[in-house]
């Protein structure tokens, strides 16, 4: 079985990515999705809804209005916390935040956002950054899916 999880950071209202990035989720057939912060608007939520499979999000430091995240994210039907969000997928313990923090919690995959750029690092836990969807810092715009049972992430661009 391909247990494959989709993930997003730092979209920062870029709207074509989130987008972009729902299409690549949707086409991918991936079987959740994780948004690891920063989203900022409430308005960019909306875009989520058309992902067509379970989606979790945490805040990040610039997601300023959390009510109106929370609000908008109820409506929706998904949830928005934050982190860590611990989440167990194909009896694997996953490990959500938005800031890295150093060491890593005990999990077989730490995924985060924040630093603006893609982090792979294999070992217990497997250190996973999908780099920022946004491209506003980096000039670069990706996401990630990770394939839970193997280990294997492809980082994609937007």
């Amino acid at each position: 079985m391909k247990m494959r999880l989709g993930i997003l950071s730092d979209t920062h209202d870029h709207l074509d990515k989130v987008r972009q990035a729902v299409a690549l989720f949707n086409r991918l057939e991936v079987d959740q999705v994780v948004h690891c912060g920063d989203i900022i608007a409430r308005f960019v939520l909306k875009e989520f809804s058309r992902v067509r499979v379970p989606l979790w999000l945490v805040y990040g430091n610039c997601d300023g209005d959390r009510e109106a995240l929370a609000e908008q994210a109820n409506r929706l039907g998904y949830d928005i916390q934050s982190g860590p969000l611990t989440l167990a997928i194909a009896d694997k313990s996953v490990v959500v935040t938005h800031q890295p923090v150093e060491p890593p919690p005990d999990c077989d995959f730490y995924i985060h956002g924040h630093t603006h750029r893609v982090r792979y690092e294999p070992g217990r836990p497997v250190i996973i950054n999908p780099g920022e969807a946004c491209g506003w810092l980096t000039g670069r715009s990706t996401a990630a899916v990770l394939n839970i049972e193997t280990n294997e992430v492809e980082f994609l661009d937007l």
